[in-house]
């Protein structure tokens, strides 16, 4: 499986595991400030020397990959991964520098819808922050557009923020912990959508909006019609803008 496309010369695709973490920042050490001394594959997988320190380093490619790994939070100075999805760990970590290469190699945000069965899961939407299934490309800072099926008319009325961590749930699939960035004063139906010229031929309407997709190349369209109808939400959204449209 193929990562993001990135801007880095000699790598093409973001890591998908682990290793690409390792390969990736073989690539960006110098650019970091970082000398590699040594690489190993025991805990910490590599020595190097920033600044005149040495550090102590870990390779994942989740950062909270290094709790589930049973890592000792005293052997490391610092986590490498592709994607912070740890920001509320645990006091015992938090001297733990977190480093994710995914902001230093312009790989762009994605949107995904995700359809919601009210009847089963919507009396959980009124919080601000949940646990909700997401397609295996998903990642942290991605958009999650909330379609609930059984709202009158059916309509989208909520818009998330992708935070992490990411686990399995057994009834679900794979799960992460979200955060409502904009719930819509004016939601916007699946109707309202069919009859407008500019949306009723995109890709997510011919599925009905059915299941978990990627939305991305339909997002320009789907943010105008949003902020059409919810002005307020623009600002809310604008970081799902630059890299899109």
């Amino acid at each position: 499986m193929l990562g993001r496309q990135i801007v880095i010369p000699g790598m093409a695709y973001a890591p998908t595991n682990e290793q690409g973490v390792v390969a990736l920042f073989g690539r960006l050490a110098p650019r970091l400030g970082f000398c590699i001394h040594s690489v190993q594959v025991k805990c910490p997988d590599c020595w190097a020397v920033r600044r005149g320190k040495e550090c102590r380093i870990e390779f994942e490619f989740y950062a909270s990959d290094f709790e589930r790994h049973g890592h000792a939070p005293g052997d490391v100075d610092v986590i490498v991964c592709w994607e912070n999805d740890w920001e509320s760990r645990a006091p015992k970590y938090k001297h733990l520098e977190i480093l994710d290469l995914k902001k230093f190699v312009g790989a762009p945000r994605r949107v995904f819808v995700v359809s919601c069965d009210e009847q089963k899961r919507g009396h959980q939407l009124g919080k601000n922050l949940i646990d909700w299934s997401v397609t295996v490309n998903t990642q942290v800072d991605d958009l999650v557009v909330m379609y609930r099926q059984n709202y009158p008319n059916s309509a989208i009325r909520d818009l998330w923020r992708v935070v992490g961590p990411f686990y399995d749930d057994t009834e679900w699939g794979r799960e992460a912990y979200m955060k409502c960035i904009a719930r819509l004063a004016t939601p916007v139906t699946y109707a309202g959508l069919q009859r407008d010229p500019k949306t009723r031929d995109l890709g997510v309407m011919r599925k009905r909006f059915r299941g978990k997709t990627d939305i991305t190349d339909d997002w320009p369209l789907l943010y105008q019609k949003i902020v059409s109808l919810n002005p307020r939400a623009k600002a809310k959204l604008r970081d799902y803008v630059r890299d899109i449209l």
